[in-house]
């Protein structure tokens, strides 16, 4: 095992440090868009809306299918062989179909549209809530990196110090207890770019997890887009297409009072003795069954209860991405205030910190006064990459309570 000096070290995780961001700044090679279908595509709901389509298939093919059911096949037979032994045998076998009610088939069809349209909505509602996971896990990701640069540029500030001051310590222009002073400001550092880097970590496995790739797009930054009609929010259409889903499963229990009726044709064929003529004959069979309401009013209450449901779930959804929205605007103008403000306090404490490192130079301030400066300038520099972030963040999120998707 090698042994380095703790300088070495140190430099060693600068290094380290910069390298990784430097190989996250080159994988930035995709767009938002390409970013977002990735998480799409690696999105376990993504998958599972997909996935029933094929269930909305399979209802249109019964929709349109001639027989509201599968038609149904009977074979009878009787013999005397293990009493009289006669010869006495009857045999018949018969098909019977079931048919559509009047108006039952037109509202099977219109439940198997409505099935569709629910499906797609539910399909677009949830891109939008993978696109907020993607939103969100993209811009701590671009957060902690910035300021795990920050960190990075305070560790190799603190190194160039410690160095000056162990210079000029040598030439006796100033006391020894700096050198300890610059080393503990080195030592603050250096934890402070460790646990940036672990914030960058812990960033990336999110991200990972969410899009399955490191890559991270060229342009993070979003348009702020305008606001549209709530219409086509896919949370709103999905929240309509359930409410016509409800109303087109109600209209199909109100044109289905009663079973299916049915219709039959038998073939028989019957002796009554050994030897004799066998006798042929073909009937026909026709089956009604009747409304009643022990069977009826249990289905119709249940589908009346899931048609309010909807309703008063929607009426609920409208409120929810007004409040969204108002809340995204609030929260932008906040971020961009606050971003205007971080500017002019990281400009301030970097001229305060350039007078400051020249007076200390010519031995008119202290050491512990520079360094005061420089803790107030990283402070600001790291406010100012966050209030940057949030500011595109805020962006990315009022699109996002828009109902607007990379």
């Amino acid at each position: 095992m090698h042994c380095y000096p703790l300088g070495v070290k140190t430099r060693l995780a600068v290094t380290l440090l910069t390298a990784m961001l430097a190989a996250a700044a080159s994988a930035q090679a995709e767009t938002l868009r390409e970013v977002f279908e990735k998480a799409w595509a690696n999105s376990p709901q993504g998958r599972t809306a997909e996935a029933k389509r094929d269930e909305v298939a399979a209802s249109r093919s019964v929709a349109e299918s001639w027989f509201p059911a599968a038609p149904k096949i009977d074979a009878f037979h009787r013999t005397d062989r293990w009493n009289s032994d006669l010869g006495n045998q009857e045999s018949e076998v018969g098909i019977s179909i079931p048919l559509w009610l009047p108006g039952q088939k037109a509202a099977r069809r219109s439940l198997a549209e409505a099935d569709g349209a629910e499906n797609e909505g539910d399909i677009q509602a949830t891109r939008l809530a993978v696109a907020g996971e993607l939103r969100r896990a993209l811009w701590t990701l671009v957060m902690a990196r910035s300021e795990a640069e920050v960190a990075a540029e305070r560790l190799k500030t603190a190194l160039g110090l410690e160095a000056d001051v162990g210079r000029r310590i040598k030439v006796g222009e100033i006391a020894r207890s700096d050198l300890l002073l610059a080393r503990q400001e080195t030592a603050s550092a250096r934890a402070a770019a460790a646990d940036a880097q672990l914030g960058v970590v812990r960033s990336l496995q999110r991200y990972r997890v969410l899009t399955g790739t490191d890559r991270l797009p060229d342009n993070p930054q979003e348009p702020l887009a305008v606001a549209v009609n709530r219409a086509v929010d896919p949370r709103v259409a999905a929240g309509q297409a359930v409410i016509e889903r409800a109303r087109a499963a109600l209209k199909l229990a109100q044109e289905s009072r009663r079973e299916a009726p049915s219709i039959g044709v038998l073939y028989r064929r019957d002796r009554d003795v050994s030897g004799a003529t066998p006798r042929d004959s073909i009937g026909f069979a026709i089956s009604i069954p009747l409304a009643v309401e022990v069977r009826n009013a249990p289905l119709m209450a249940s589908a009346n209860t899931a048609l309010i449901e909807a309703e008063a779930r929607y009426r609920r959804l409208l409120a929810e991405v007004e409040a969204d929205v108002l809340e995204a605007e609030a929260q932008l103008e906040s971020a961009g205030l606050g971003a205007a403000l971080a500017v002019e306090r990281e400009q301030a404490a970097a001229e305060r910190l350039t007078l400051l490192r020249r007076s200390f130079e010519l031995g008119e301030t202290s050491l512990v006064e520079l360094l005061r400066a420089q803790s107030q300038t990283t402070e600001a520099r790291i406010e100012g990459v966050r209030s940057r972030s949030r500011l595109s963040a805020a962006q990315a999120n009022l699109n996002q309570a828009r109902g607007i998707t990379p």
